[in-house]
């Protein structure tokens, strides 16, 4: 939760929560009650507070002081869609949250009571982990108002003015008994925890051409520039309206690491924020990146320069330069995240069977990928597609990273999971005998177990012994050259892979 900030208090603001209710109830306008508001905390900033009358077990209190507004209107990104029942189509306010609800109905927009002097003041439900907010002063949309007394940390040479949107971030806890669902409940993984050991991160200048510019840098906690062995490099991208300022705050990169990482859920590892304005042509395959910033880091922190131990992830117009990269050269990292920017990977790039790709996006996200392009394109690649709760917003991107941090990153495993059990199903479906069943699924499963354990090496030759094992039953008859066929495709492709990133 927020620390408590200096300002103007009165009392306590339950009372506003019971006035506001009464007002919606009775159709009457915010406008008209601040002279009943007086009972009411005025400290500027959001609040977060246990509330038995929340149907989430949570209220939030936000306090915006501007004495010079005409009216200020409060937008989060918080109203809500059944999650638990894809066929609800309702958009749910905050105020009627039930279990299986999760954000991602778009933005909550409601005017802003002045309470006193220049105080204006809202209350509303708030559910599970990083909430978005952001002000309309004088109802100029155009503005995303940070909220002075919470902002966001920005890069100095990022966006500004009507360019800049605004980020604002208040944590909730998960209220077990009202909030109910697990899924909601997993988003406690964004909210940052005071009893444990924490990375630390900075907007780090660098030279492009002649120009000073800075990266946002997370290194994790007991981050050791002397280890032994290198820290692998995680580059997330914002997307259009952001900068590299976004996936630091609101984005939640670093307490998602932190709290991925003592749990034991991911590797330390340093993450990168680059600004898409100096990565360079997107028709020469970003060459800034390729040889700016990639450069830098691996010159100015100890971080391994193979290409298997970086990932390149985005949101949006990140997600298109993702893909971009992806088809101008697949292997520049091994692991891909792109995110809510549509499926253009062309499965005729070079090389494009490599990397891992993870697509993703949310539920109700214009630019979640086709599921059918993705599959399609899994049929000769190792991609993998995960839908959250969201829409084109945080709430999607937010897990999305913590998904690719904990369950993908680093894990061939998991994109090679269904192609291991293809590879099984087709085994059974042979006419070869129990015994030599056995033989091959042994083999099949031997090498996914070490795939897991990181001996690729060793795997790398289970399978060639599998492939092997194949063709001398196909030479001998026992197999049809179309049977041999169906159990070589994968097993072949499974082993180039593993042999590639041994080189």
């Amino acid at each position: 939760m927020r620390r408590q900030r200096a300002g103007r208090r009165l009392r306590r603001f339950p009372a506003l929560a019971a006035v506001l209710a009464l007002t919606a109830a009775m159709g009457v306008s915010l406008s008209t009650v601040s002279a009943q508001a007086a009972d009411v905390d005025l400290t500027p900033g959001p609040t977060v507070v246990a509330d038995p009358n929340s149907p989430t077990g949570y209220t939030g209190h936000f306090v915006y002081y501007n004495p010079d507004a005409t009216s200020v209107r409060f937008v989060a990104d918080i109203l809500l869609r059944n999650w638990a029942d894809p066929s609800d189509p309702t958009v749910y306010q905050p105020q009627q949250y039930k279990p299986g609800l999760m954000r991602g109905g778009g933005a909550y927009d409601v005017e802003m009571t002045e309470v006193a002097d220049g105080y204006w003041v809202t209350d509303v439900p708030l559910a599970a982990g990083a909430n978005q907010y952001w002000f309309y002063v004088n109802n100029n949309t155009n503005l995303w108002v940070t909220d002075p007394a919470n902002p966001p940390i920005y890069a100095p040479d990022g966006l500004t003015g009507t360019a800049r949107r605004a980020f604002n971030k208040v944590n909730v806890p998960y209220d077990a008994a009202k909030q109910d669902y697990a899924p909601l409940g997993a988003r406690v993984i964004e909210n940052p925890r005071a009893d444990i050991p924490h990375g630390t991160w900075s907007y780090v200048p660098f030279q492009v051409g002649t120009t000073t510019r800075t990266m946002g840098v997370y290194l994790p906690p007991g981050y050791d520039p002397d280890r032994a062995r290198p820290y692998k490099t995680i580059y997330m991208q914002h997307g259009g309206g952001q900068d590299q300022s976004d996936w630091l705050n609101m984005g939640d990169v670093p307490v998602i690491m932190d709290n991925l990482i003592q749990d034991g859920l991911t590797e330390p590892a340093v993450v990168i924020t680059p600004n898409s304005n100096y990565l360079g042509s997107a028709a020469q395959g970003y060459p800034n990146l390729r040889n700016v910033v990639i450069p830098f880091v691996e010159s100015n922190y100890n971080v391994s320069t193979r290409a298997i131990d970086r990932a390149f992830a985005g949101l949006s117009l990140g997600s298109s330069i993702t893909q971009g990269i992806i088809n101008f050269d697949a292997t520049e990292f091994g692991y891909y995240g792109p995110w809510s920017g549509g499926a253009s990977v062309r499965a005729t790039t070079p090389n494009v069977d490599k990397p891992y790709m993870l697509f993703g996006g949310g539920r109700w996200d214009f630019g979640l990928p086709n599921a059918t392009t993705v599959n399609n394109l899994d049929q000769t690649t190792f991609t993998e597609n995960v839908v959250v709760a969201g829409a084109h917003d945080f709430n999607t991107w937010n897990q999305m990273f913590t998904t690719f941090a904990r369950d993908y990153l680093w894990h061939p495993e998991a994109f090679m999971a269904d192609k291991f059990q293809a590879l099984t199903s087709s085994v059974a479906a042979t006419s070869l005998n129990g015994g030599n069943k056995n033989a091959l699924t042994v083999k099949l499963s031997q090498a996914e177990k070490l795939v897991t354990k990181g001996a690729n090496d060793e795997a790398v030759e289970v399978l060639d012994g599998y492939i092997a094992q194949v063709q001398s039953f196909n030479g001998s008859g026992n197999l049809t050259d179309e049977q041999a066929a169906g159990l070589l495709a994968n097993a072949e492709r499974i082993r180039s892979n593993l042999a590639f990133w041994l080189q």
